[in-house]
């Protein structure tokens, strides 16, 4: 999904603020829940053909293993797994088709509410490539995915919100399994003068466990921890840097009180990286919010926007104090 949100217009810090959903108005809040009360009643609708489709397979099923089993032929597979293959092939064929009314009005509407000159794309330019490249997570991934990409601009600065998974395979034979790296909202601000270094902020806890047993990565290595002045917030986050000077001017007591605030208030475990011309925010999630569950609960526009309106007020938070901060531009 990709929007663009325009706010170099407006008063005050220039651009409209973006609130949470009850601070909506009542316009814009009808409209969402029209979209969502359209997309339930699809959901209904297309639940109820996938019944009658079981239903009927269930029929056809019994009545192929009857005529076999009579032929001697007592082996129920056949007919089980026939039945379930058109069951599910049908589910996902009919899914596929929900999900694109979903986006299409649901998603379309939220980031409408959001606020103007929002844009959405179902898909997203993030790469596995720009991923690796911020160098927030020990473990290297070797799948990638990503969708669902929101971008915008304030003050002339572009920034842009997407979905991500990133996994991975480890062991073998039986013990095969496959490790999540990440999943969850990643946030980048693209700005139009670049960062000297390099430097990644990560959960303090991690860093004493992974650093201490197995030794950090080989780009982590390449890396100093700089040394801060607020204690809090050493207890929670590793700040790790090739130049020391720029991490302090990066993390000004403002910036780290902000990235406090934004763990507390989001509650999960953020990351950031500042690096070329951009920075980068991950937000870990468990759910999906841009899709539509065939067999779930109702959409609801609470549901879907969630803290999506937080990450955004956060993200342009981020952009408006890294903008004061001019010391980090003007460095030679």
């Amino acid at each position: 999904m990709r929007i663009d949100i325009d706010r170099s217009a407006g008063a005050g810090s220039g651009g409209a603020s973006i609130g949470r959903i009850s601070q909506l108005d009542n316009s814009t809040l009808m409209k969402l829940q029209a979209g969502c009360n359209y997309i339930n009643a699809e959901i209904e609708k297309v639940r109820r053909q996938v019944l009658m489709v079981a239903i009927g397979c269930a029929i056809l099923g019994a009545g192929v293993y009857a005529h076999l089993y009579r032929r001697n032929l007592k082996d129920p597979r056949l007919p089980i797994g026939g039945a379930v293959a058109i069951i599910v092939g049908f589910a996902a064929y009919q899914h596929r088709g929900l999900s694109k009314k979903y986006k299409s009005i649901v998603v379309t509407r939220v980031i409408t509410a959001l606020g103007e000159g929002l844009s959405y794309s179902p898909e997203s330019r993030f790469t596995k490539q720009d991923f690796l490249d911020m160098d927030l997570f020990e473990k290297r991934c070797e799948k990638w995915h990503a969708e669902d990409e929101i971008c915008g601009k304030k003050n002339a600065v572009g920034y842009s919100i997407l979905e991500a998974k990133a996994t991975r395979t480890e062991g073998s034979g039986k013990n095969r399994r496959t490790v999540t790296i990440f999943k969850g909202l990643i946030v980048r601000l693209d700005f139009n003068k670049n960062f000297g270094g390099h430097t990644v902020v990560v959960p303090d806890a991690e860093s004493k466990i992974l650093g201490g047993l197995f030794g950090e990565s080989e780009t982590r290595r390449k890396k100093a921890i700089a040394r801060l002045e607020n204690i809090e917030f050493e207890k929670v986050f590793s700040v790790y840097c090739t130049d020391q000077q720029e991490a302090r001017y990066i993390l000004t007591p403002k910036m780290m009180e902000l990235v406090m605030e934004a763990q507390v208030s989001l509650g999960v475990q953020i990351r950031l990286s500042f690096h070329d011309n951009s920075v980068f925010l991950t937000v870990p999630q468990t759910g999906d919010r841009f899709e539509v569950k065939l067999f779930g609960g109702k959409v609801s526009p609470e549901l879907v926007v969630g803290d999506l309106a937080e990450v955004v007020r956060l993200a342009e938070r981020l952009l408006e104090a890294l903008e004061l901060e001019t010391r980090i531009w003007t460095r030679v």
